[in-house]
């Protein structure tokens, strides 16, 4: 039986997490299977990290998103195709920066010509339902009570009609759509 060592095994990894990785990976005779899933949930969280595959056909997307100059996290961007097709989202991080996708996380959106809209909203605490209100939340059944919203962004930007936002997302290209959002109605 040719055995690759452990080192041999461990590729394409940052040099530091491979050292940890070989490590775990030596066989010793206690707590092996501690480290069997350790190590698995070590994998699992590094596919997240790993560097987002496009959809074929789609092109790599990036939104900046300001308000008043000053960036927009954890807002929801929504490109709505202008001809019918496939929709993209993504979700600002702290830099007000989104990564938009079709089917996952920054998997690209298809070429053409989009609508754009922003919405980040938080429930109203004062327009919170009690749980007697709220018998979908008691029973788990029946339509939810939801708050209100209380808009963080202009809620002029939550609607393709009203938001006079959009972008032409073009093939082959990095695409980097700016939106600079401002407070004035």
């Amino acid at each position: 039986m040719n055995r690759k060592s452990a080192s041999e095994r461990a590729v394409d990894l940052p040099h530091e997490l491979t050292f940890f990785l070989v490590d775990l990976m030596e066989p010793r005779p206690m707590l092996t299977s501690l480290r069997f899933v350790l190590l698995c949930l070590i994998m699992l969280s590094l596919a997240g990290c790993a560097a987002e595959p496009l959809l074929e056909g789609a092109a790599k997307t990036t939104v900046s998103v300001t308000l008043d100059g000053q960036p927009v996290e954890d807002a929801a961007v929504v490109f709505t195709p202008v001809g019918g097709g496939r929709s993209g989202v993504g979700r600002t991080d702290a830099q007000g920066i989104a990564k938009m996708g079709t089917s996952n996380y920054a998997d690209g959106v298809f070429p053409g010509e989009y609508k754009i809209v922003v919405v980040k909203s938080i429930d109203d605490p004062s327009s919170a339902p009690s749980p007697a209100e709220d018998q979908h939340e008691v029973q788990g059944r029946g339509r939810p009570v939801y708050a209100k919203q209380l808009y963080l962004v202009p809620e002029k930007y939550i609607s393709t009609s009203t938001s006079g936002l959009s972008t032409i997302v073009e093939a082959g290209v990095e695409n980097e759509v700016t939106l600079d959002l401002t407070s004035d109605q």
